[in-house]
C-alpha cells in the first residue's frame, strides 16, 4: 500500500495538511490569545508519537489539544496565584535608580565619622563578623558588636536625610551623641 511506505515526514505532512485548520478552529474557539500555542503544541506531540496516531487522526489531535488548552490554563492559574507574592519581592532597580541608591548611600556614608565608615565597610564588604570586625579593630567582639550596632543606627538616619526626609524615630541617635572621635571609640561615644 501507498500509506505503508511513506517516510514519517510524509506521513506527518498529510496528517497536518488535512487537520491544522479543525484543530485551529477548535483551540481558536476556547482562547483566541493561546490558539497558536495550542496547535503548534499539539502537532509537536503528534509528531513525537506519530506511530501511535490512529487510523482517523482527528479525534486523537482535538483530545491532545485539548489537554494542551487544560494544561496552558492550569499554568495560567499557577502564575496568577503567584503573582501577589512576586509584587511584594524586591524587584532589581532600574540603572538610573541604583545609581540613585548608590548616589544616596555615598552622601550618608560620608557624613558619618570615618570610625562609622570603617566598621560598616568591613562588615559589609569584607563580609567580617563580630569575631573578624573585632581581630581587624583591635578590641572585645562586644564591643565591635555595639560600635556596628551604633554605626548602623546612625545610617539609617543619615540615609533618611540624604533621602530628604525627616528621621522617623527621634530616638534613632540613642542615648550616646554621634561620636565625636574619628576612632569611634565606645567608651568615648557615651
Amino acid at each position: 500500500m501507498a500509506g505503508d511506505r511513506q517516510t514519517p515526514e510524509e506521513r506527518f505532512t498529510r496528517l497536518f495538511d488535512a487537520h491544522y485548520a479543525a484543530v485551529r478552529a477548535y483551540a481558536w474557539r476556547r482562547g483566541p490569545d493561546s490558539a497558536d500555542d495550542v496547535v503548534a503544541e499539539t502537532f509537536t506531540i503528534a509528531w513525537r508519537r506519530l506511530g501511535s496516531v490512529p487510523a482517523e487522526p482527528l479525534p486523537w489531535l482535538i483530545g491532545v489539544a485539548r489537554n494542551v488548552r487544560r494544561n496552558l490554563e492550569r499554568g495560567e492559574r499557577r502564575r496568577r496565584a503567584r503573582e501577589p507574592d512576586c509584587v511584594d519581592a524586591v524587584v532589581a532597580p532600574s540603572f538610573a535608580g541604583a545609581l540613585e541608591a548608590a548616589a544616596v548611600l555615598h552622601t550618608a556614608l560620608e557624613g558619618l565619622p570615618a570610625g562609622d565608615r570603617e566598621i560598616l565597610l568591613l562588615a559589609a564588604w569584607e563580609g567580617l563578623d563580630r569575631a573578624g570586625l573585632a581581630a581587624a579593630l583591635g578590641c572585645s567582639a562586644a564591643t565591635a558588636g555595639v560600635r556596628l550596632f551604633r554605626a548602623r543606627r546612625r545610617l539609617a538616619v543619615a540615609l533618611t536625610l540624604a533621602e530628604g526626609q525627616e528621621p522617623r524615630l527621634a530616638a534613632a541617635q540613642g542615648p550616646c551623641p554621634p561620636a565625636g572621635d574619628p576612632e569611634g571609640s565606645v567608651l568615648d561615644e557615651c
